[in-house]
């Protein structure tokens, strides 16, 4: 299957879906609910730019309890664990009707225990 089928699979088949919007270094994310409501959150154009993210992928929750994802590209297991992370963060707050900032919030907590692993990427 490929990423887009994939990608539609989860999106059609799961009850809470985001797109999943990573910094080039890997350092901020975002994500976009695009279901149970239709796309209503959204970034503008300049702070997509400002922020420097992209389009890494798709995590959703599939019959309200198995977590479901597809990237675009392979990730660190790290970044993938704080994804999965800050996802199920989200949910919580999304079921709970928390407000934008208390999401805000968590994902900023997410980020700074992000900050705390040690980049591998570029050791000899």
């Amino acid at each position: 299957m490929t990423y887009m089928e994939r990608a539609a699979t989860i999106a059609c088949e799961s009850d809470v879906v985001v797109q999943v919007l990573l910094s080039t270094g890997n350092d901020d994310i975002e994500f976009i609910l695009l279901r149970p409501q239709s796309p209503a959150e959204y970034i503008t154009r300049e702070e997509f730019t400002s922020r420097k993210l992209r389009s890494v992928g798709v995590v959703g929750l599939l019959s309200g309890l198995k977590p479901v994802c597809v990237f675009k590209e392979p990730l660190e297991s790290s970044i993938v664990g704080a994804i999965a992370h800050a996802f199920a963060e989200y949910v919580r707050v999304l079921l709970l009707g928390e407000s934008a900032e208390q999401i805000a919030a968590a994902e900023v907590a997410e980020l700074e225990r992000i900050y705390t692993h040690t980049d591998t990427r570029h050791m000899n």
